[in-house]
């Protein structure tokens, strides 16, 4: 990679790091531009050869939570636990992720919708990337008798986004043991 390369990089993660953290300060409404530049000691017009504009580089800080979502959950299950194990490892780093990413930001309806194509392009890699990764970790481990692992994936990935979903709207934290038992059940069945 050319030294400018390697620069532009650095510089591109700064820039990431920056607003991520302007984000998760004032919220995405209330963030500028010139929060963002002020905080790397730049001007503004240097910020836009990078992002054209705020929602551009909002997008592109969800983006990148998303890649270090998966470099995290990669290492953690590459210790080579078993199924369940790494099922449960997966709803535990998912709901941080789901968990951090709600109170991180606080969007209003008003803001998902300014950045409505952009986190929906997000979240359609992000649900695809679930999808693989969810079924390495059920195709890797002893398998029922014409089971469709894609189909079991969505369902895992469904399921597990309702559990979060549920204790939301009650303004709970998930257990552990909430998403150990869902995983749990999910591998052997309600009646084992």
């Amino acid at each position: 990679m050319a030294g400018s390369d390697i620069d532009k990089k650095t510089r591109t993660d700064e820039i990431l790091k920056a607003a991520q953290e302007a984000f998760a300060r004032h919220g995405y409404k209330k963030t500028t531009i010139e929060d963002i530049a002020d905080r790397l000691g730049m001007v503004k017009s240097a910020l836009y050869y990078y992002y054209r504009n705020k929602q551009e580089l909002f997008v592109a800080v969800i983006e990148h939570e998303v890649i270090l979502f998966f470099e995290n959950i990669r290492a953690l299950l590459d210790d080579g636990a078993g199924t369940e194990e790494k099922l449960v490892i997966y709803s535990r780093q998912s709901y941080k992720l789901h968990h951090d990413f709600h109170n991180l930001y606080n969007l209003t309806v008003d803001d998902l919708f300014q950045n409505y194509e952009g986190l929906i392009r997000v979240r359609n890699k992000f649900y695809g990337k679930n999808m693989t990764l969810l079924a390495e970790i059920l195709g890797s481990g002893r398998r029922a008798a014409g089971m469709d692992i894609s189909r079991a994936a969505r369902l895992f990935l469904y399921t597990l986004g309702g559990i979060f979903q549920g204790y939301e709207i009650e303004k709970k934290a998930v257990p552990d043991e909430e998403l150990e038992s869902f995983v749990t059940i999910f591998c052997g069945g309600l009646y084992r």
